[in-house]
């Protein structure tokens, strides 16, 4: 489980080139090691810092074939994922020695990306340090979340379907000062399954989340914050009124 630190998202964090975490030196596809400066002149920059110690800019990324851009949206286990999982896959199944029970999702997708607003605009996001990704993935009996120590599974206690644009699940605790995890899904756009997360066992400060399904990440353009040898924090994007985006969902 992760302590409170873990989940503020806006972290200073290692970037490029001066990363010693082991993760991020054995991982085939650390964004980090991707992202490089663009070249088109109509690139449009949220930040610009250049001095003789570094150099760090924050840009939007339109081109959905850029290397960035797929390395965000895959979802792939590479070795050092596949080593962190089974590892931590041990622990859920000592901790859970019978067969997990398996739920009907019923059509909800199983590998999702945060997406974050600027100035209006829905973003995906490319941070600084792989670990911040936050992407999630479920499979009929566990939810799997995707940090800086790799792919951690937390067995499913219960999940349904409460109407055409929510779902409910019920999981251990992924972080250490709750008990557990109550974690409702809305479904806020029909067309590309855009939603909010909302764990209701978490303060308020940090309840609520917004995901897309991987298969309708091409509805977004993407923020990239990249940095070279020096720490920067993590771009801050805008504040959002999830309460309303959920209202008479």
């Amino acid at each position: 489980m992760k302590k409170l630190l873990y989940l503020i998202p806006l972290l200073l964090t290692a970037c490029v080139g001066n990363n010693n975490n082991k993760a991020d030196d054995t991982a085939k596809k650390d964004i980090a090691k991707t992202a490089t400066a663009p070249a088109a002149t109509d690139t449009m920059f949220l930040q610009k810092e250049k001095t003789k110690d570094y150099y760090h800019i924050v840009y939007v990324e339109k081109n959905h074939a850029a290397q960035i851009f797929k390395d965000l949206v895959n979802f792939k286990f590479d070795h050092y994922d596949t080593v962190n999982y089974k590892q931590a896959y041990r622990v859920l199944k000592v901790r859970n020695p019978k067969p997990l029970k398996k739920y009907d999702l019923a059509g909800l997708p199983n590998e999702w990306l945060p997406v974050y607003t600027y100035r209006g605009e829905r973003y995906l996001y490319a941070p600084a340090d792989w670990g911040n990704a936050d992407k999630r993935m479920i499979t009929d009996s566990t939810i799997i979340y995707r940090g800086e120590e790799g792919p951690e599974p937390h067995v499913l206690n219960d999940f349904k379907k409460i109407g055409n644009n929510k779902y409910n699940l019920k999981a251990p605790p992924f972080y250490q000062f709750v008990k557990k995890s109550n974690i409702n899904i809305y479904i806020i756009d029909p067309k590309t399954k855009l939603s909010v997360w909302e764990d209701t066992e978490l303060p308020p400060a940090y309840r609520y989340r917004m995901y897309v399904p991987r298969q309708s990440a091409g509805s977004y353009n993407m923020v990239v914050n990249y940095c070279k040898a020096a720490k920067m924090p993590e771009f801050e994007f805008d504040k959002v009124n999830y309460q309303a985006l959920i209202k008479n969902r």
